[in-house]
């Protein structure tokens, strides 16, 4: 005897979205031809009939994506951001969704929790990821279709990074080898995954060298311009050979430090960064750098948003490549 199921059950059962099943039962809406299959075998195989007569569980799609934005500081209006949201909206933009962009912050995700409450969204693009996110266990709580930028240590999370890891691994290394031993690194927030798994590259270039990492040349929190001028003065009485920076905003905070010192780049102290953006090219000595298409990984987050709502077979995780940018801040004397 057929059994009765709800939509959201079914949805459950399948790990995919209330809508995408209620595209496929209805035959309306975009969803991929092998997801419609999926949930109709499924009902077929246990003899299920569908309740498709629940409004609350048949949500008619709202066409509208939401973007999340760092709510601490000035983070939102850094390049990096700006440029992950305009590419999401140029790719959204030609598929007839819109979009919604908000600020949350690590403890506080109230913007958010307000847009799913009142179902404005399909899904949800995050820019950033932070360890034991709040903003990701909560859209799984709630079944929320939504990607990462970034790395997240639950593989069953959608997310789209860059190689950060090999990346800043490979840049030590050719620091290490060219001969640069006394190097410290200047990190932003150590709760954020990028920081981490660029930390990670880090370490593992001396390890890969048979060097040791002198933890004590590692400095948490220079992200902010006050601390960071501080630590600065400090090397600069130690005469540190060299100063990696995690991102771009660290690395102008430390080149307007050194400019204020009349310290010269690359005769007094070397300068490389691990993130490169437009301000950064403009510098000069040009400034040793990793260089990634963020362009392109705004638009492979969208893409994947899109499959995901779709119901069309994606990889849980997408990677990409990068470039490392040798330039003349750290040239070696002759």
């Amino acid at each position: 005897m057929a059994k009765e199921i709800s939509i959201s059950e079914l949805a459950e059962r399948l790990n995919i979205s209330v809508t995408t099943v209620s595209r496929a039962l209805s035959g309306k809406g975009r969803v991929g031809e092998e997801t419609r299959k999926r949930v109709l075998d499924y009902i077929e195989e246990h003899d299920y009939i569908p309740n498709i007569h629940r409004p609350k569980e048949i949500e008619k799609p709202t066409r509208t994506i939401c973007v999340t934005l760092p709510g601490e500081e000035d983070f939102a209006e850094m390049p990096y951001f700006q440029k992950i949201m305009l590419s999401i909206y140029d790719y959204f933009q030609t598929r007839d969704y819109d979009i919604i962009v908000i600020k949350i912050k690590a403890d506080d995700i109230g913007a958010l929790e307000r847009v799913i409450l009142n179902r404005k969204v399909d899904g949800v693009i995050l820019t950033r990821a932070i360890e034991d996110s709040m903003a990701i266990q909560y859209l799984k709580k709630e079944k929320v279709p939504f990607v990462v930028i970034g790395s997240y240590h639950d593989s069953d999370v959608y997310q789209v990074d860059v190689e950060q890891e090999n990346a800043c691994r490979e840049l030590t290394s050719i620091l290490i080898r060219m001969g640069i031993r006394d190097i410290a690194l200047f990190c932003a927030d150590i709760s954020h995954m990028v920081t981490q798994s660029r930390y990670n590259g880090f370490v593992k270039a001396f390890e890969e060298n048979n060097l040791s990492v002198d933890t004590s040349r590692v400095f948490d929190e220079v992200g902010y311009q006050l601390v960071a001028e501080k630590v600065i003065e400090d090397l600069l009485k130690q005469q540190i050979e060299c100063i990696i920076c995690m991102d771009d905003n660290i690395c102008i905070n430390v080149l307007n430090k050194l400019r204020k010192e009349n310290v010269k780049i690359p005769e007094d102290i070397k300068v490389a960064s691990f993130f490169n953006n437009s301000l950064l090219s403009s510098y000069y000595p040009p400034i040793t750098c990793l260089d990634f298409d963020i362009q392109e990984l705004g638009m492979v987050a969208a893409k994947m948003m899109l499959d995901v709502l779709e119901g069309n077979d994606t990889p849980k995780r997408l990677e990409l490549g990068y470039q490392v940018m040798l330039k003349n801040s750290t040239k070696m004397s002759v």
